[in-house]
């Protein structure tokens, strides 16, 4: 788990109760790497729902952000990671709704799931 910036474990103590009925599946590639997803699904069926669009407008900042600072890099600039535009989103969105953006945003690589996780987790406890 050192691909995380912070034990899984840690996230427990945000967690609130659920307050909605969802599903979510965008990390699920992480289970076969022992990682408690879990607690991912548990804090964002637990955080009001119009906080979901920040959850989603954070990781795409984060993702544009290293783009951007990755531009000059040839082995980035021919990797499959230098491809794709990701917006912010300005409106409430549900749960089935950032399940569905991030899965495509990962797009079953493990890289862009751990780099999902890593964002969530700076989203709940920013440096």
């Amino acid at each position: 788990m050192n691909c995380l910036k912070v034990h899984p474990e840690l996230l427990i103590k945000r967690i609130d109760i659920k307050l909605r009925d969802g599903e979510y599946t965008f990390l699920n590639i992480l289970n076969e790497y022992n990682i408690p997803i879990k607690i991912y699904y548990d804090y964002l069926i637990g955080i009001d729902e119009y906080k979901l669009k920040n959850v989603w407008n954070h990781v795409i900042s984060r993702w544009n952000t290293m783009k951007l600072s990755l531009k000059s890099n040839g082995d980035f600039k021919n990797s499959e990671y230098a491809y794709g535009e990701y917006h912010q989103i300005h409106y409430k969105m549900k749960d089935d709704e950032l399940n569905i953006l991030l899965n495509d945003f990962i797009n079953d690589s493990p890289v862009r799931c751990l780099f999902v996780a890593n964002c969530i987790q700076n989203y709940i406890y920013p440096k």
